[in-house]
């Protein structure tokens, strides 16, 4: 009988082992996802300030700061910036005339 006790006590620890390792892997896999949409998130971000910085600098040249601004567009930016991105299209056809 006394076996027979130790056998399931044995069991019960073998299983509660199991089940607190999983719990552990599930966490820190959470815990990795959320890191990495932060990653991404800060990504996008960056790229999309450097996009708006070259469409409002002037010293860039017109086709590149309109090719930054069809990525902006592309990728959700919009408001102020995208208006100065309309105005440089109107104005391309402008400069190609020169």
């Amino acid at each position: 009988m006394a076996e027979k006790i130790v056998l399931i006590a044995s069991l019960l620890t073998a299983l509660g082992v199991i089940i607190t390792t999983a719990v552990k892997i599930y966490k820190f896999i959470r815990k990795w996802e959320k890191w990495v949409e932060e990653q991404t998130e800060h990504s996008l971000d960056n790229y999309l300030s450097i996009k708006r910085l070259t469409i409002m600098s002037h010293e860039i040249p017109l086709s590149e700061r309109i090719a930054a601004g069809e990525k902006y567009i592309k990728y959700g930016g919009n408001g102020e910036v995208k208006h100065k991105y309309d105005e440089l299209v109107e104005l391309l056809p402008k400069e190609n005339d020169k």
